[in-house]
């Protein structure tokens, strides 16, 4: 670049302009709308520089400040953020900041970060941060009014933090670089020192599984509850643009009620007022704001026991993340790995209990001081899901569990398969004996004869007769089973005959040869 260009597009003037830029575009999100409510609603008699203001006070509140409000209805501090907004806000300041960390091309050609480019990012970042805080503070300076006068304070302070936040994101983005042939590529997490690069994979993971959970829930439930937020919808008749903008408004918050529903999962309660709660066990509700989408809340009454077993839906998402922990960090010495294991439990529980916390506020001074969960219910049932499903996930995976569960199922499989082999020989024995059996009737009937034979054999010798010769007929002898017939298992063809049939036999031959 040429010598002015330079001059002018320092690091420090590059954060100045991003930061006048993501308040001019935060300004016309709050602002528009305001005044197409202002210009819609007929029977109002609101000016457009009073929709203005009115839209100087969202964006206070879409940054995590405060405004005083006296109206007569509501008195008192308002300090409910919508979380929608707040999103959209560190969205505007992640982009305008990653614009800002390309142009200031901290990452040479070959990979590596270039001579000073950290300086050069810092300055960025910290000029972007300080004058989007300034100028919060003078819009919230500008939108004071008679009914309404943001926090001065608050506003400077939540505006640092979504600069800072939204800022950071933008510079570690703007890092990252696909792989070529030429070129190595660039990740964002993978800058982080082992093992906490794995560790922040692992807990975004699983903070995101979360949210999305919380979120799938108040769905169901806006959907079960048509009717009723029908019904308010009709009973505020805002018309077509003010419609608009009242949808616009439930968007903001739709965020905000998925953290109190992952907060009812946790088993945690939501207050919606002084001596008011939603949990598991039960619903106690009061007098509510006319905004259609709390119509989707439960009416008041006790849950069935069973309820308390959706406590198993937020371990999905966390046991998610420990898994892809330890496949992670699976290369890494044990000192690293233990690192990891440690930090991923208490990474959790301290994001879920941010997101907690940002999501409590309060509506003037009556009986909506107190909206959002409540931190001391939320604690210990938070600690105790994230720290059981951690443990459980590593005493799977990280102990000798499964290799000794395998072991186990492998050596009882084996003896299985050893029986059934044995008694699959048995059966085919006998199978091939029943079918030569059925090939050859008459060696089956000679088995059987054989068989019938020793059974019956006489148990004493058959005596000769004291007249016969040795000119005896032979064929006069009965006919036994010899010793050979027996160790070859060859069947005799018929059973002796009894003694007097033999003796009767030797007297006719005698007479024969006579």
């Amino acid at each position: 670049m040429s010598s002015t260009v330079d001059s002018i597009a320092t690091p420090l003037v590059r954060g100045v302009l991003g930061a006048l830029s993501s308040l001019g575009i935060a300004l016309a999100v709050v602002v528009v709308p305001a005044l197409a409510a202002q210009v819609a609603g007929t029977a109002s008699s609101a000016t457009a520089l009073d929709a203005i203001l009115i839209g100087l006070s969202i964006l206070v509140l879409g940054h995590g400040g405060g405004v005083m409000v006296d109206t007569g209805v509501i008195d008192g501090p308002v300090t409910m953020t919508p979380f929608g907004l707040l999103i959209l806000l560190l969205l505007l300041s992640a982009l305008a900041m990653r614009r800002v960390g390309r142009a200031l091309r901290p990452v040479r050609d070959d990979g590596v970060l270039r001579t000073g480019a950290l300086r050069d990012a810092g300055s960025a970042l910290g000029m972007y941060a300080l004058v989007y805080a300034v100028g919060l503070a003078v819009l919230a300076g500008i939108g004071r009014s008679v009914d309404t006068s943001p926090m001065i304070t608050s506003a400077v302070v939540s505006g640092l933090m979504v600069a800072v936040a939204g800022g950071l994101l933008g510079m570690l983005w703007s890092l990252r670089r696909e792989p070529t042939d030429a070129v190595p590529g660039v990740r964002v997490l993978e800058l982080l020192p082992a093992p906490y690069g794995d560790v922040a994979r692992a807990v975004l993971l699983a903070v995101t599984g979360l949210c999305g959970l919380g979120m799938a829930l108040v769905v169901v439930l806006l959907l079960l509850s048509v009717p009723a937020q029908a019904a308010l919808f009709e009973g505020l008749a805002p018309g077509i643009v003010g419609g608009s903008v009242l949808t616009l408004l439930q968007l903001a918050l739709l965020p905000l009620m998925a953290v109190w529903a992952l907060t009812v999962l946790l088993g945690g309660t939501v207050g919606v007022g002084t001596s008011t709660g939603i949990s598991l066990d039960g619903a106690e509700t009061g007098v509510l704001p006319a905004l259609p989408m709390l119509g989707a809340l439960p009416g008041p009454g006790d849950f069935p026991a069973a309820l308390w077993l959706l406590m198993i839906l937020p371990a999905l998402p966390i046991a998610l993340g420990a898994v892809r922990l330890v496949q992670d960090v699976a290369h890494l010495g044990r000192r690293e790995q233990i690192t990891a294991w440690a930090a991923y439990p208490v990474s959790v529980i301290g994001v879920c209990l941010l997101l907690a916390g940002l999501s409590t506020g309060g509506i003037g001074d009556g009986r909506l001081v107190h909206v959002g969960p409540q931190m001391s219910t939320l604690a210990l049932p938070l600690i105790i899901i994230v720290a059981a499903t951690t443990a459980l996930v590593l005493a799977v995976l990280v102990t000798p569990l499964i290799p000794w569960t395998r072991s186990a199922l492998g050596s009882v499989r084996a003896r299985v398969e050893a029986a059934e082999r044995s008694e699959h020989g048995d059966a085919g024995t006998r199978s091939a004996q029943a079918e030569s059996d059925q090939h050859d009737p008459e060696a089956a009937r000679s088995a059987l004869l054989a068989r019938f034979a020793r059974r019956h054999a006489p148990l004493q010798p058959v005596a000769e007769p004291e007249d016969a010769g040795p000119d005896a007929d032979v064929r006069a002898l009965p006919a036994t089973e010899t010793d050979t017939d027996r160790a070859e298992g060859t069947p005799a063809e018929e059973p002796a005959p009894p003694a007097d049939a033999a003796r009767r036999r030797n007297r006719l031959s005698r007479r024969t040869d006579r």
